[in-house]
């Protein structure tokens, strides 16, 4: 069996080609993307297993990457407990009707998740046809605080008042929302993983909104009980993103989960650092700031080098981006990288 060096680095064993793939690889700045994009709504596509698996694999056409990271959105399995979700132009995702309330949240529905969710399944087996050997299939979802905080809003925020309130003047119903998600959460999972998602990724994009008290209070405790569940049941390896800066570092006294993925805000050689000193044997994943692909080859060279070296101190590490590609970044860029991944991987 060919070894995949995704899922080896992960796991923290050595492997002699260094695992590349970049978050939201496939999306907005790739031109045939937007091709079908033009005729196709947001959640049509996720919906329709041939054309997301088509997106999927686009990326991987163009690139000499490690993985495939099957195209959905955090929030799709919102729509199966009961709630609408619509992506405007000019906007990001709408979700109705808001949880704020015991009566919201008892409307909400656990779904069957392979029988309701399963296109994503189908888009998972599909894009697995088109992989090669040594390519890892990534499934994931988000994490339950960040997906209850759109939840509670209705849609992104940048202050989370309602998502505060209830979570101060109505914690039952709070605690009662990342209970249900977390539920949903690994029933969802390991239905990506019976389709043939081969690693998970737990996205906690606006963990950082959280002060250090309430994130190992609500957020932590949520997430340990998905990565708890799922490796009862499946032999992946699980990568969970913690947001944005480095203090939650320290409140990941127990994770369970085998790479912390970096964002590109924290220096990789002090994340690796606070990540080891709080006792943590993890691989870690990052954390290129993907701006950084607007700049000249030799800067890029320097700056994905730099990571690179750097990751030498971790467990095991794969490179990426901090957080998502930009719908303005130029998809030529990324050879760039990729080459001086290469090129660095075979001096050592």
């Amino acid at each position: 069996m060919t070894l995949k060096p995704l899922v080896e680095t992960a796991f923290g064993r050595p492997t002699k080609r260094k695992p590349v793939w970049f978050l939201r690889q496939a999306g907005r700045y790739l031109p045939e993307y937007m091709a079908i994009r033009k005729n196709t709504e947001f959640t049509t596509l996720c919906q329709t297993p041939k054309l997301a698996a088509e997106v999927t694999l686009q990326p991987l056409r163009r690139y000499d990457v490690d993985a495939a990271i099957i195209f959905s959105d955090i929030l799709v399995p919102c729509m199966g407990m009961g709630q609408t979700l619509t992506f405007g132009k000019g906007h990001g995702p709408i979700l109705n009707k808001p949880v704020r309330s015991a009566e919201d949240l008892a409307s909400l529905r656990v779904p069957d998740c392979e029988k309701e969710l399963g296109y994503v399944g189908d888009a998972i087996g599909l894009t697995k046809q088109g992989l090669e050997s040594h390519q890892t299939m990534i499934g994931f979802a988000g994490a339950p605080f960040t997906v209850a905080s759109y939840m509670i809003e209705g849609m992104g925020t940048k202050v989370y008042t309602e998502v505060k309130n209830l979570q101060h003047n109505h914690p039952t119903v709070f605690q009662g929302l990342l209970d249900k998600l977390v539920e949903v959460s690994v029933d969802y999972l390991l239905m990506q993983v019976k389709a043939g998602a081969e690693c998970l990724m737990l996205f906690d994009t606006w963990a950082n909104q959280l002060p250090a008290e309430d994130y190992r209070n609500y957020s932590f405790p949520a997430v340990s009980k998905i990565i708890a569940e799922v490796k009862d049941k499946a032999d992946v390896p699980i990568v969970y993103y913690p947001g944005q800066g480095t203090d939650l570092y320290f409140e990941l006294s127990g994770y369970q989960g085998d790479v912390i993925a970096v964002d590109w805000r924290t220096r990789m050689s002090r994340a690796i650092s606070l990540l080891e000193n709080s006792g943590l044997d993890v691989s870690v994943q990052g954390n290129l700031d993907p701006q950084t692909l607007m700049g000249p080859e030799s800067v890029i060279r320097e700056r994905t080098r730099a990571i690179l070296d750097q990751g030498k101190k971790a467990r095991g590490h794969i490179f990426n981006v901090g957080h998502g590609m930009q719908p303005h970044l130029s998809p030529d860029a990324l050879h760039h990288v990729i080459n001086e991944i290469r090129s660095w991987e075979s001096e050592q």
